[in-house]
Parts: structure tokens; sequence; C-alpha cells
């Protein structure tokens, strides 16, 4: 069943700049979406499909600093983050294109949608690291509308094992970042209102959508429970590039990715 989403929803959405959907997914896919993102985890998923041409031989994977190679620890426990999964393997394109995913997205913009990237965001317990406070905004040229992000709670998201945190109507501006030699772009605490900042808990099957502009981060993880979590960002069919598209900077060989148009599912509205 499509998720209605309303005027006073849609209009929270544009102040706010972001929405909480309790239980988008839930049921048979939430099961296969946990199994495989532990098969992704474990290295068990190989990329399958080409992208222009190109074919990697693993998925682009971000490891906790200095757990690479701790090899006594299961490998889920040493990932921070991998991406672009739904390039290059049909289970990703299906779940990036999920019914209940599009409506919200279409709904919100009030047009066709389309795909840039998906990411697995894993914060391993008792070491994972924070994700500093930013827009990601920063990291890519602007876009009009601002494109969206999406993250789906795998585990139970919460204040003691690194939740995200958002800066609520914090999207009205682009911020100057900071350079960071392992985040990249980053804010800090005094460039914002950080008093406005507040935690976003979410149970498994619970989202929350919100404009690529909101200044957010997460904590690290001291707790004894994992928090992995599956995003991906999207785009209006109508959007309009500002600025030249850059290439890539992730510090691994990767094409340079594009939005690309995503069928309506048949059960969309």
């Amino acid at each position: 069943m499509p998720t209605a989403i309303d005027s006073q929803r849609r209009k929270h959405f544009q102040e706010e700049g972001y929405l909480i959907i309790r239980r988008l997914i839930s049921g048979s896919d939430l099961l296969d979406l946990d199994l495989m993102i532990d098969r992704l985890l474990d290295g068990e998923l190989k990329p399958v499909t080409a992208y222009e041409g190109w074919l990697p031989d693993h998925f682009y994977t971000f490891w906790e600093p200095e757990m690479k190679d701790r090899t006594e620890l299961p490998r889920r426990d040493r990932i921070r983050l991998m991406s672009n999964m739904y390039h290059h393997h049909p289970y990703f394109k299906a779940i990036g294109g999920h019914a209940a995913i599009y409506d919200v997205i279409s709904s919100l913009y009030q047009a066709g949608v389309q795909m840039l990237s998906d990411s697995m965001f894993m914060k391993p317990a008792h070491h994972g690291i924070e994700a500093a406070l930013h827009q990601d905004t920063a990291f890519w040229p602007k876009l009009e509308p601002n494109a969206m992000n999406f993250w789906l709670a795998i585990d139970s998201a919460t204040v003691e094992n690194g939740c995200l945190h958002v800066i609520p109507a914090s999207h009205t501006i682009d911020l100057p970042h900071h350079d960071h030699p392992i985040q990249g772009h980053i804010l800090h605490d005094h460039d914002v209102d950080i008093a406005n900042q507040i935690p976003i808990e979410l149970e498994p099957g619970d989202a929350i959508f919100f404009n690529s502009g909101l200044a957010h981060r997460s904590y690290p993880n001291p707790s004894d429970r994992s928090r992995r979590a599956y995003a991906a960002v999207y785009g209006a069919e109508n959007l309009r590039h500002v600025e030249p598209w850059k290439s890539s900077t992730i510090a691994e060989k990767t094409p340079d990715y594009r939005f690309e148009l995503i069928e309506p599912p048949t059960s969309a509205s």
C-alpha cells in the first residue's frame, strides 16, 4: 500500500528538512534486507552488474580506522561503510526502487524520482567511529531541487549506539565546511546553532528522509550493540545541475556515477 504523504507532512519536510516514516519497510522485505546486509558485510556478495562497462571486483569499502588488518575480528566488525551496490547488484537495484521508498520521495518532490547511489552504514559495537557534523551538499555540486537522503534502520538506532542527530531547518543555507583527512568535509559545532540538534531514534524498518542540505551527524558507538543502516541518495526527475558535476573524489578507482531515472513501481501512486 502506498505511503500517504499529506500536505502537513510535506510542509514539515519543506520547513524542517526531514520526515520520519515508521515501519516503512517490514515483513519479508526487511528480513531479506537484513540478511543481504550481513552477506555484504561478510564479503559473500560481489558486484555482478557492470556500470558503463566497468565491473569492480568488490564493492567500495571504507574500513574503521586501524581495523582493516585486524583479522582476528569478524569482517563485519571492521567496516564503517560500503557503497554503490545499487549500480552493481540486482538485489540492491530492486531495493533502491522499492515502492514504499519511491512513493514517499515522489510525493515529497511531486515528481518522478532518480537515484544516484546507495550505502550500507555500519557502526560496530564498542568502537564504531563518529560521522562528523556535515551537510551532504558539501560533497557534490549544487542541484535544484536539492537531492534527498534516505536512511533506513536495520538495527535499532539509539542515542547509546550512535543514531543520527540532525539540526532542523539547517538545510536552508549552504554552510562553509572544513577539510578533514578522514571524513572529507565537516562542520564544527560553532558553525551552526548546535542547541537545536536532536537525536533521531529509529526501530528496524523505520526511515528518515531528509534534504541533503540538512546538517547531520552520528556519534561513536561505545555500546555492545551494532547499528546497521541502509541509505541512498535520490533526486527529482526534473532536477538540474546549477554547477558542473565534479569527478569522484573517493579514494579508490570508481566511475563517475550519475543520477538514473527509476521506473515507477506498479504499486506506487
